[in-house]
Parts: structure tokens; C-alpha cells; sequence
């Protein structure tokens, strides 16, 4: 099987950032996606490979919402929990996210909690900053880790400017789920103030309407239960961050994306998922005449690994949030769930390289279609 490789270092091109946005905080979050995009996809993929042992494809109909996710933990696949900030951990998030002397980036505290990581002996501190040529690795060497890693905005004392850190490892999220499920009926207006106020069968329908939210089925727990929690909060205390998640069990890398706006009916979180596409020798063929067509090198430029029977594409899908799971625009308390109202719809579905240079996408319907329409599937263009 042939692996591309996929390498994004600071002096890659990257992407303008969107209006609004901080450009450090972007290139940042663009070249994790393409690290995770890499480590948690593409070498699982290798690994499985490794062992003889066919890789477990996420079907692109398993991304429609309200989907039952598999319970079956893939233990050669691997995972990741990384939080993102654009700016620093506001003070009341602290009791949230357990950021504390003892897991903060130093080797003493490495050693501490991963002394069998051999990885880790020759640590460079440098390498903590984004704009480290080893920044990479360093996450890397850490993904293996419990919990979360934190990387926010700090100050560089020595060139007194703004840089992006990892400041933090082993980082527990940490809140009651009942907790979070009254701050979103509120949010959504399906609450006035207590939890229980419409009785224990409501709060069990919100509780599966909240992972919904996420995209995720209410079977989600550990990584994946951690990360709702998590761009939930940033998201209630109005702060701009990325959630990356990827578990044994749903074998997709997800990014919850929170942004910052002054008003509370605009705050929204962003889902995207990258999973492993694979296409039979027909629809591979099909696509690189496609690519032809409109000038694109597919085999170049966007296939990551050739199988016997297929190749294999990531697919980035793209989601939001009805209007069942945003805020009421008349403010008023609303009557109920409607439980067979979707909380998140598909907005894009995408076929996309992993190379900085190669910025086209190729919208590729696949996840409602029963087959691949070749007249609907397209290039677009930054």
C-alpha cells in the first residue's frame, strides 16, 4: 500500500485567515488538522495495514446526523483530544479545565506522568511553540497521553510578541453533564431556569438532542463526551477556540470550532469531520478522468493511499445547526422538542488534498446519495 506523505511546517503557505480572525491562531489550527489529519488518520490506516487487518471505513452515510456510532473501541486506531485557543484561558474556565503546576509543559512534569516515553528525553522547550520547526513531533510524542493537550496564546518574553504554546498536558475536562445540558436548554430557549422543570423525560430527550448538537450519537462518552463539553464551554463564555477529537470508536477526526461575537444569538460552533474515503477501482477511475477534465492531478494531489481493491481520499464534511438547536429570535420560552427535528444539517461534502500548496476542493456528494452522481461532483476554488 503507498502512503502520501503530508508535512506542514511554519514556512508552508498558509491559507489567508478569514476576516476577523487572528492569522497566528489560524496557521496554527491549519497545520494541527493537517498533523491529526495525518497521525490519527493516515497512519491508522498504515498500522491497521501493518497488522493484516482491514481497515474499518466510516461509510459516508454514517455522517448523516442521528446515526448510531459504533461501541466497538478499534485498539490500532489512534486517537486524539487537543484544545486549541484563540487568546488565553479566561480565569473562570480554570475549575473547568484542570490546568495546574503539575501538567504544565516542563520535563520534571513529563517525567512525572510519562516516564516510558523515551521520546520525551531529549526535549527542547522551544519546541512548545507553534512556530518551532519540531512543534509537530512534539504533539506527536504527547498524543498517546490521557486527557487533552492545551495549546493558547502567550507572550514570548525574550521577542516580546504574541505566539501560540503548549502550555498544558494531561488536561481533564471536568464539569457535570447536567450542567451542561441546563446551560443549553437555556441557550435554546427550552428552558426558563431549572433543569427538571418539564420533568425527567425531557431532560432524557435533551440529553440526546445535546450530543446531537455535536453532531455525535448519545451513546458518545470519554474523548468524545470530554470534547462536547469542552467547545460547549468555550462557546458559553464567548470564547474563540478549536476542539479536535478523534476516538477508537468513530474513526473520524471532528473540529469544533467556537468564534466570538457580541451577540449571544450569533455565537455559534463550527463542526467539521475528516474521515477516510475509499473508492472502488471504478469510482477511482471515474474521478481521476474527472480531474482531467478540470485540470487536477488526483493521484497527485489527493489520494493518500492505494489499496488492492480501492484508493483511498479524505472527505471533509461540513455541518450546522438548525433551527431547532439555535436560540428562538423573539427570545420567548419555547414548548418543547420536537424529537424528530434534526439539530444539525450537512452544508458540504468535500474531497480535499492534504497538500498546502493544492488549495482546490472537489465537492463530492456522497453522503445521502446512494451512488456517486458524477455530473453533481465539481471543483471549487479559494
Amino acid at each position: 500500500m503507498a502512503i502520501t506523505p503530508s508535512t506542514f511546517s511554519p514556512g508552508d503557505h498558509c491559507p489567508l485567515a478569514p476576516e476577523g480572525e487572528d492569522s497566528g491562531y489560524h496557521c496554527t489550527r491549519e497545520r494541527i488538522t493537517l498533523l491529526l489529519i495525518r497521525n490519527t488518520l493516515i497512519e491508522s490506516l498504515q498500522r491497521f495495514n501493518q497488522e493484516n487487518e482491514p481497515y474499518p471505513f466510516v461509510h459516508p452515510h454514517r455522517l448523516r446526523p442521528g446515526t448510531v456510532s459504533s461501541s466497538k473501541e478499534y485498539h490500532l486506531h489512534n486517537s486524539a483530544l487537543v484544545l486549541l485557543l484563540s487568546g488565553h484561558l479566561p480565569a473562570k474556565l480554570r475549575k473547568h479545565f484542570r490546568c495546574r503546576p503539575g501538567n504544565r509543559m516542563r520535563m520534571s512534569n513529563l517525567m512525572d506522568v510519562a516516564p516510558d516515553l523515551l521520546s520525551l528525553k531529549n526535549y527542547n522547550p522551544q519546541q512548545r511553540y507553534s512556530t518551532h520547526p519540531d512543534f509537530d513531533q512534539l504533539i506527536q510524542r504527547l498524543l498517546p497521553l490521557d486527557f487533552s493537550l492545551l495549546i493558547q496564546q502567550t507572550l514570548d518574553q525574550e521577542r516580546h510578541e504574541s505566539v501560540y504554546e503548549l502550555t498544558h498536558f494531561h488536561v481533564k475536562i471536568e464539569r457535570i453533564l447536567d450542567s451542561a445540558l441546563r446551560s443549553m436548554g437555556i441557550f435554546l430557549n427550552y428552558l426558563e431556569k431549572d433543569l427538571y422543570e418539564k420533568g425527567d423525560g425531557f431532560v432524557e430527550l435533551l440529553e440526546k438532542k445535546f450530543f446531537e448538537y455535536f453532531n455525535f450519537h448519545h451513546n458518545s462518552a470519554g474523548r468524545r463526551s470530554a470534547a462536547t463539553l469542552a467547545a460547549q464551554l468555550l462557546a458559553r463564555e464567548n470564547q474563540a477556540g478549536t476542539v479536535f477529537i478523534t476516538s477508537q470508536q468513530d474513526r473520524r477526526l471532528t473540529l469544533f470550532s467556537t468564534t466570538q461575537n457580541s451577540s449571544s444569538l450569533l455565537r455559534k460552533t463550527h463542526i467539521v469531520h475528516y474521515t477516510l474515503l475509499a473508492l472502488n477501482k471504478e469510482q477511482a477511475v471515474q474521478l481521476k478522468k474527472w480531474g482531467r477534465e478540470v485540470g487536477l492531478s488526483i493521484n497527485r494531489d489527493y489520494r493518500v493511499a492505494r489499496q488492492p481493491d480501492a484508493e483511498i481520499f479524505i472527505l471533509k464534511t461540513r455541518f450546522e445547526h438548525t433551527p431547532a438547536a439555535s436560540p428562538s429570535q423573539d427570545g420567548l420560552l419555547r414548548a418543547g422538542i420536537n424529537r424528530r427535528e434534526k439539530w444539525v444539517r450537512l452544508v458540504a461534502e468535500e474531497i480535499i488534498s492534504i497538500k498546502p500548496s493544492c488549495p482546490d476542493v472537489i465537492h463530492f456528494p456522497c453522503v445521502y446519495a446512494k451512488q456517486i452522481d458524477w455530473k453533481k461532483v465539481r471543483k471549487i476554488s479559494p
